[in-house]
Formats: structure tokens, C-alpha cells, sequence
């Protein structure tokens, strides 16, 4: 065997080990948090030492000297000096944001007593609800905005006490700023009276806003309007969402009130970012109003945080909110069947990082696809948007839908939420072609031309990008970041 082809296996091999070693790493950076949550030492010298026991052969001291060091990085990936700090974060973009701007080592604690937090070695500690108030009474030293709002949600240790600050503060200016919406002289209708309402409150007034009107289920003041009472403020032009309504999991559709009363509506803002589109979006979209959900303000508020943390990124804030738009898209493609929907679910999933989930699979994998149900055609329809819905209300897929999904508009609703729907155009000449008698409800070429005029206006009436069948993959991922571009 040449140098060469020694080389070549070599590279091989140093492929195979990178790739375990990002496995490890995970792995041990999983076992880190739990550690974290458990409140366990990061060190564990009895199993490295059986780890550095296991090792043997030829090449075994040399080995045990990579070990020692791959033992040592674990540790320090173990290591949460910064951490998000609440109730229910499981699902918290947080940690991945921080990764992207250069933060690795971001956890997440959930606790219901805030005093398990102080007793923490940590460096610097996001806050959110409930315990934005908690972190407010603790901090020694306060920034002019978490004076101004009485909330904390940054805290940073300052010799024997902590610094806390209000970066939501900015980060809600920032959003306006890159929404184009200036609050001089407009009125806001902001729904919820907690931390996070006090923070619009607080930020709109000062910019200028001619009204800001705080509208609540439960109010705590004079000055709080019912929720029931929307329509006192029909002239305003502007609606804020400050509560976590709408938000994943439960993913709700309908809005708290309706919009079309607000004769000045000019835009919503959902301070909540996933699903992208909340109630009051979908809502305020439906009335041709600008809509802001709240991604951008968690992202501009992290790069406040990092500067307070003494850390400064290499990306920018504009770069990681196009990362973490990307991240939570679910790329979803509707089309007839026999379009292709699976090839190139399956295709754009390997090219975009993204988990793909083929819904006509997963209910044949359970034995409720529609040759096992025929001809129980609407107890098949019943499982297909059931388990549509299920996937939709996650992130980062490609989700190959069931052709006869656009007949549901409840299903179509949630995949619209976090989804990009991309319409798989295919001739009536080339699915004639394909016609391969598979298919319970379409045997015939009478069948498949009667239920591409059924459908065809629905499939183009809700895309958000259309692409021929035989359209080059390259150049449907161009299509689908250039939409994320824009």
C-alpha cells in the first residue's frame, strides 16, 4: 500500500473518530444538565478512573493520554456558569441561541423556590417567569431599566451581591426597530399585567406612545382594564400580546378577542416565538395588519446579555435571528399524491438539518394509513389530521403531508404556524403517468382528475412557495432561503 492510500484510510478513520467524539461530547453535555439539575459535582473520579481502566492494547498509554484529555474537555462542557432559570423551559430556544452566537456552555434550571437558584455557582443567570420579581429583590445593584420596571431578568454576580438588568427592556426596542414600527404618537393595547407587560408599559411610554392601555383576564389596579372590554379601545393602533396565550404546547388557534372591530389597526406584536404564528397574528394578519412575533427580541436581548456577561460575539444579532428562523421552520410540502411529496421530503431534510417526518409513513407504521381503514374513509381522514397536528406543532422538519390535508382547515391552520408550506407542482399529464392503482381513492384516471380539480386551487391558495416536480433540489432550498431572507 502507498503513503498515499495509508493517507487516504487515515482520513477515514479520523472521520469516524470526530464523529464519536461529537457523540460523546453530546452525550456528556446531557449528563452535565442533569448533574446541574441534581445539584451533583461535575467531576466523577471513580469513573474516570474505570474509563482510563478499560483502556489497553499496544497503543495503551498513548491512548489513556488522549483519554485524559477528552475526559478533561467533557468536564469543562459540563460546566454551566450561565443559565436560564423558570418554570416549564424544556423547550426553551435559550441554549440554542447562545451556541450560535459562541456560548456553548448555557444551561437551563427549573425550580418553583428561587432561593435554589442563589444557592448556584453561577457567573451570570437569565431569569423568566415566575421568578422575574424574586430576581428584583435579590440584586444589590439594579440598572436604570430594572429600577424603572421593577424586573429583573439578567443577573450578574457583583462581588458579595448581583447586578441585575432588564434586557427584555431592549430587546422588545429592538424588535420595533426592526419591524419599522416607531411607538411616537400610536396607541397600544397590551394584553397581561405581568413582568413582561410592565416592560412594554414601561418602554412604550417612554418612546413616545400617545396610549398604552394595559387590558388583562384578572386586574390587579384601577388603571387595568377587563379583558371583555376590548372594544373601549377599537381606535388604537397597535395590539401587544404580553401573556404566554397561544404559546407551544398548547398551541391555541383562537385569538383572546377579535380585531376586526379595530378600525385603526395597524399592527400586532406577540411577544411569544414559537409557533411563529400565535392567535393574535393569525388574527391580525387576517386583517392585512403588520405582525412581529417575539424571536427577534430573544435573540437582541441575548447579545445585551453576552455583553454583560463579558462576552463579545463574532455573529451578528441579524445573523443568529436568520439561523434561528431557519431552525424553527418546519418546511411543510402539500401536494397530490404521486407528486413526490416523500423523495424530496427526505432529500431537503438531509440538505437543511432538518428531522423528516412523513405522516403517510408514521400512520402506516401504527396500521392507520388508509389501505388499513378503507373503506372507513373518515375515520382515516380523523388519524391523518390528528397526527398532523401532532408533528406541526414542533420545529425544524420537513413534513411530508398527506395529499388530502388541505381539506382540513384546522390541520392546514397549525401547520401554518411554525410551517413554510411549499406546493409541489405536478401536471395533471405527469400524475396520469405515475397512476399506479396504490391508492384507495384513486384507481382510475377519472378518480385522479376528478381530485386534482377538487384540490388544486387549495394546494395554491395555501403555499408559500410553489415548485414544479423536477424543480433541482438546489434550487428549491435557494427558494426556501431566500424566503427566509426576506
Amino acid at each position: 500500500m502507498s503513503r498515499d492510500e495509508y493517507r487516504k484510510k487515515i482520513d477515514r478513520v479520523d472521520g469516524k473518530i470526530q464523529e464519536l467524539l461529537e457523540e460523546r461530547f453530546t452525550l456528556s453535555k446531557k449528563i452535565g444538565t442533569q448533574k446541574f439539575q441534581k445539584g451533583l459535582p461535575v467531576k466523577d473520579g471513580r469513573r474516570e478512573t474505570a474509563i482510563l481502566g478499560r483502556i489497553s492494547g499496544r497503543f495503551g498509554e498513548e491512548i489513556r493520554e488522549i483519554y485524559r484529555l477528552i475526559l478533561q474537555k467533557s468536564r469543562e462542557i459540563q460546566k454551566f456558569a450561565y443559565f436560564l432559570t423558570g418554570k416549564n423551559l424544556a423547550h426553551s430556544f435559550s441554549p440554542l441561541v447562545y451556541e450560535i452566537f459562541g456560548l456553548s456552555n448555557y444551561g437551563l434550571f427549573e425550580t418553583d423556590d428561587f432561593r435554589e437558584v442563589l444557592g448556584k455557582d453561577f457567573r451570570a443567570i437569565n431569569v423568566t417567569n415566575p421568578h422575574k420579581r424574586s430576581a428584583y429583590l435579590a440584586c444589590t445593584q439594579l440598572s436604570e431599566e430594572a429600577r424603572k420596571t421593577g424586573t429583573v431578568n439578567l443577573m450578574v454576580r457583583a462581588g458579595e451581591g448581583f447586578f441585575g438588568d432588564n434586557t427584555d427592556y431592549h430587546g422588545f426596542l429592538a424588535l420595533l426597530d426592526h419591524y419599522g414600527i416607531v411607538p411616537q404618537g400610536k396607541k397600544f393595547l397590551v394584553i397581561g399585567n405581568g413582568a413582561s407587560a410592565r416592560t412594554v408599559f414601561h418602554s412604550l411610554k417612554e418612546w413616545g406612545a400617545a396610549a398604552v392601555q394595559i387590558i388583562a383576564r384578572n386586574t390587579k389596579s384601577a388603571d387595568e382594564a377587563k379583558l371583555g372590554e376590548y372594544r373601549k379601545f377599537s381606535d388604537f393602533e397597535f395590539v401587544v400580546n404580553a401573556t404566554p396565550y397561544g404559546n407551544y404546547p398548547e398551541n391555541a388557534l383562537e385569538p383572546l378577542f377579535p380585531l376586526q372591530d379595530f378600525r385603526n389597526l395597524e399592527g400586532a406584536i406577540d411577544l411569544n416565538y414559537n409557533p411563529a404564528l400565535t392567535p393574535l397574528l393569525r388574527e391580525a394578519k387576517s386583517c392585512g395588519a403588520k405582525t412581529a412575533d417575539g424571536l427577534y427580541m430573544l435573540v437582541a436581548q441575548a447579545a445585551r446579555n453576552l455583553a454583560r456577561f463579558g462576552f463579545s460575539p463574532e455573529i451578528s444579532i441579524s445573523e443568529v435571528y436568520r439561523e434561528m428562523r431557519l431552525h424553527r421552520a418546519n418546511i411543510v410540502l402539500i401536494g397530490m399524491p404521486h407528486s413526490g411529496k416523500s423523495t424530496l421530503g427526505k432529500a431537503l431534510s438531509e440538505v437543511l438539518g432538518k428531522e423528516f417526518v412523513d405522516i403517510d409513513q408514521r400512520l402506516e407504521a401504527r396500521g392507520r394509513d388508509l389501505g388499513s381503514l378503507y373503506p372507513d374513509v373518515e375515520a382515516f381522514r380523523k388519524e391523518e389530521a390528528e397526527e398532523t397536528i401532532r408533528h406541526a406543532k414542533g420545529w425544524n422538519q420537513v413534513i411530508a403531508c398527506g395529499g388530502g390535508i388541505v381539506l382540513n382547515p384546522e390541520a392546514i391552520a397549525h401547520l401554518q404556524g411554525n410551517g413554510v408550506l411549499v406546493f409541489l407542482d405536478a401536471s395533471l399529464d405527469e400524475l396520469l403517468a405515475r397512476l399506479d392503482g396504490t391508492r384507495p381513492l384513486i384507481q382510475s384516471e377519472e378518480d385522479l382528475v376528478r381530485t386534482y380539480r377538487e384540490r388544486i386551487n387549495l394546494y395554491r391558495r395555501h403555499a408559500d412557495i410553489t415548485v414544479k416536480t423536477g424543480t433541482e433540489i438546489k434550487e428549491i432550498t435557494e427558494k426556501i432561503y431566500e424566503y427566509f431572507g426576506n
